[in-house]
């Protein structure tokens, strides 16, 4: 439970407009993965909207494995 602690709390700390690479659980059929964007929602539980090449993807905070802020 502590690593889920500290991926949403690292989630938190990122900005709307900030380029990240996301990497999620492969059951929710987001493809390509890891999907690279830049995030365009967000809220205080960590779940996010990520604009992509691909689209608008919504992305849950219990989804997502790695996440890496891009410059």
């Amino acid at each position: 439970m502590a690593i889920f602690d500290s991926l949403v709390n690292a989630l938190r700390t990122l900005a709307i407009g900030d380029r990240v690479r996301i990497t999620v659980r492969p059951e929710t059929g987001v493809f390509p993965n890891p999907v690279d964007g830049e995030i365009t929602a967000k809220d205080d539980s960590g779940n996010l909207s990520l604009k992509s090449q691909q689209g608008v993807i919504q992305v849950s905070a219990n989804d997502v494995l790695s996440i890496t802020k891009l410059k």
